[in-house]
């Protein structure tokens, strides 16, 4: 064949919507078990941010053997009230994982499978988005395919945090917002709604392109005209409705969150900013090399970052021969991604919070591949272009497929803490009912900086070293509030003499793991 006949080949089977859905999906599939997610699936909450995985956790466990009311969320941390009740994101994932539960038996997997249940759903409907703006159906599995690279979205996927989860109700919502867009009901215009509250709900950084949307509405409002006939939203006030409703749930939700954390136990969830001009020079020029660094292992591969930016600058000089709607949203949700980091400076430390900001990547590729499917379909429609994105998909997957292997290697540091440390705490249980540790007995785990690891491994409620520092006036306090026993498996601690009136009474050891039955003391005898 010549190349001219293989682009007609190329320009002539592109499109093939009814039987794309099954290709797109059996490309994802691939990738799944290329990414090894059939083994991923079973395991237990580990490697980078093992953090945040057990604090979603322990929400979930409490619900499940506590039966909590929906509304009286908790975790394993006790906090200074005792009561282990606060609360971060819409707990409504971890109160329906608790109820299957309690049906099917307490397994992780389920937790996780809804995740990339959900996530799979967000990504089919970003596919089908794509292939109803472009007609495309090649380039629609392309594109969502390519965001099936991102290292941060491969990872917490098939994970326990809501960050995949509310970007995936994001896309949703999207592929509702373009029917509307395209057959103006106002049945798809609710759904956009419901998804992106629910979104917003589970995280306000989802929220980014329901924004642009709204300022979109408030533009066509205001008497700026997008389409050449009619108007986006035909009916505003309706519409405006379900829009304001929307910023009417989330509103509700975050001051009752705030309310209950400053109730019961505030600090352990972040509900609010942390924006770049609480820190000084030298803190911000820390925090960006960090970004820097994460930068070329967590969002896309370096090449494709850049590719990405190259896109967005074409597109920006392009403008005019851009819809007018489309390259609106796409600047606004980019200047948007400007902002968050602004706001959120200190937490780009943590990869997870900038699941959400991917959103401006499908808003770049669409948009960008419209214009050259509009202005230089010689080369949109080239064969030889279309292998080379084939080519490129590949390489991109590989690479997420390496990271994937870094963050679960054994051997890595990337779950040093957990091999080495923390697995031994899923052991622990049996050991425990030897000594006579009883379920309902507080602990302090000493050795754990982070809120839930440890508790919530061993399902113990009680107090870890985050708040207490060691400090012996502190543990002091959690014994006269019920802390029976203490567990030390980082022997630095040991240098702190000012614990050693805890450590007098060693009842076992597991792995490491040094057991201390804990006897009431008086703060002033404790700082001896």
């Amino acid at each position: 064949m010549t190349l001219k006949s293989l682009n007609e080949f190329s320009r002539k089977f592109s499109y093939f919507p009814n039987y794309s859905i099954w290709i797109f999906l059996l490309v994802i599939f691939t990738i799944s078990i290329i990414y090894n997610y059939q083994h991923i699936l079973f395991l237990s909450p580990q490697s980078l941010h093992q953090w945040r995985q057990c604090d979603c956790l322990s929400l979930t466990m409490n619900y499940y053997q506590d039966n909590n009311n929906f509304f009286t969320p908790a975790v394993h941390h006790l906090g200074g009230d005792g009561t282990g009740k606060t609360v971060s994101d819409f707990p409504v994932i971890y109160f329906t994982v608790a109820q299957l539960w309690k049906v099917f038996g307490q397994h992780e997997f389920i937790l996780r499978l809804i995740n990339l249940l959900l996530f799979f759903t967000g990504i089919t409907a970003l596919f089908k988005t794509v292939e109803t703006i472009l007609k495309d159906s090649f380039i629609a599995v392309f594109s969502a395919a390519l965001l099936f690279t991102s290292p941060i979205l491969v990872y917490y996927s098939n994970n326990f945090l809501m960050d995949v989860p509310a970007f995936s109700l994001a896309l949703v919502g999207l592929c509702f917002f373009t029917q509307f867009f395209i057959k103006q009901k106002n049945k798809y215009f609710l759904l956009f709604g419901a998804c992106f509250a629910l979104a917003g709900l589970l995280k306000i950084s989802s929220m980014l392109s329901f924004m642009g949307i709204t300022i979109l509405f408030i533009a066509e409002i205001a008497g700026i005209k997008f389409r050449e006939k009619g108007k986006i939203f035909n009916q505003p006030l309706r519409q405006g409705l379900v829009i304001i409703s929307v910023y009417v749930i989330l509103l509700s939700w975050y001051l009752y969150a705030k309310s209950y954390n400053e109730k019961y136990n505030a600090g352990n969830f972040l509900l609010g900013i942390l924006p770049i001009w609480k820190f000084d020079h030298q803190q911000i020029n820390e925090m960006l090399k960090a970004v820097v660094e994460n930068s070329k292992w967590a969002y896309f591969y370096r090449a494709t970052q850049l590719l990405f930016v190259m896109m967005l600058l074409i597109i920006i000089v392009k403008y005019k021969k851009i819809k007018k709607p489309l390259m609106l949203l796409t600047i606004l949700i980019a200047a948007g991604f400007g902002g968050f980091l602004v706001l959120f400076f200190q937490a780009l430390a943590h990869d997870y919070y900038v699941v959400n900001m991917l959103i401006l990547v499908p808003f770049i590729l669409v948009t960008f591949l419209l214009l050259m499917k509009e202005s230089y379909q010689r080369i949109y429609y080239s064969f030889i272009f279309r292998i080379l994105l084939v080519a490129f998909l590949v390489h991109n997957i590989d690479f997420a497929r390496r990271r994937m292997n870094d963050r679960y290697n054994a051997e890595g540091w990337q779950n040093a803490e957990y091999i080495k440390h923390n697995k031994a705490f899923e052991e622990i249980k049996p050991y425990l009912a030897t000594l006579g540790i009883q379920q309902a007995d507080r602990v302090i785990s000493l050795s754990d900086n982070s809120i839930n690891i440890t508790l919530y491994l061993m399902n113990q409620k009680g107090w870890t070293n985050y708040g207490l520092n060691a400090d012996s006036t502190l543990i002091a306090e959690k014994i006269s509030m019920g802390a029976k026993y203490l567990f030390i498996y980082d022997k630095e601690i040991y240098k702190n003499k000012t614990i050693e009136t805890f450590t007098r009474k060693k009842i076992g050891e597991f792995k490491g793991i040094d057991i201390y039955k804990l006897q009431a003391v008086y703060p002033a005898k404790a700082a001896l």
